[in-house]
C-alpha cells in the first residue's frame, strides 16, 4: 500500500499544490513585519517562473480588499522576497497570492504600531530608592575623603 501511496505521488505533478505564502525568514532578514509593509516569501520560482502572480490582501477589520501584480524573476536572478507596502500600521491583514487561476494559502499578519518620537517621555519624575542610596553613600564617602585629606595637610607640615 506504501509503494502504490509513493508511485502516486511521484506521478502528482507539483503544479496542482497549493502557492505557499509566508513571511520572509529570520534566517535572511532581522524582521518582515514594518509598520508600513511586509516582506512575504515568494512562491517557487522552478515552478513558476516568468509567471505574472497578484498579491491579494484585504484589511481584516474593514474588509477591504487591494492587490499587487508582479512578474516572478527566473531562479538564477536572485529575488528574495516581494514587498508588499503601502499599508496602515497596526491593522491585521490576511494575504494570499494567486498565480493564472490557481489561490494559494491564506497568512494573517499584523504590521507595526510606532509611537511618534516626540510622544516618548523620556524625563525622570522619580528617584528609586536605590537612586537615593547610592547618592547618600557617595556624598558620605566623598566628605570623608575631604576629612581625611585636610587631615594629612594638617599634620603633614
Amino acid at each position: 500500500m506504501l509503494a502504490v501511496l509513493f508511485i502516486l505521488g511521484m506521478l502528482y505533478p507539483l503544479n496542482f499544490a497549493e502557492i505557499p505564502i509566508a513571511l520572509l525568514g529570520a534566517e535572511k532578514v532581522y524582521s518582515s513585519v514594518f509598520p508600513d509593509a511586509f516582506l512575504l516569501s515568494l512562491p517557487n520560482c522552478s515552478v513558476y517562473e516568468n509567471t505574472t502572480a497578484t498579491v491579494l490582501y484585504k484589511d481584516v477589520f474593514t474588509d477591504e480588499n487591494k492587490n499587487e501584480t508582479f512578474l516572478i524573476l527566473p531562479c538564477n536572478l536572485n529575488q528574495p522576497a516581494f514587498l508588499l507596502q503601502n499599508l496602515k500600521q497596526g491593522t491585521k491583514y490576511t494575504m494570499w497570492y494567486q498565480i493564472q487561476a490557481k489561490t494559494g494559502a491564506n497568512l494573517t499578519a499584523t504590521t507595526t504600531s510606532v509611537t511618534d518620537y516626540q510622544q516618548i517621555n523620556s524625563a525622570l519624575e522619580a528617584r528609586s530608592g536605590a537612586m537615593v542610596v547610592i547618592t547618600v553613600i557617595l556624598s558620605l564617602a566623598m566628605v570623608l575623603l575631604l576629612v581625611g585629606l585636610i587631615i594629612i595637610l594638617l599634620f603633614s607640615g
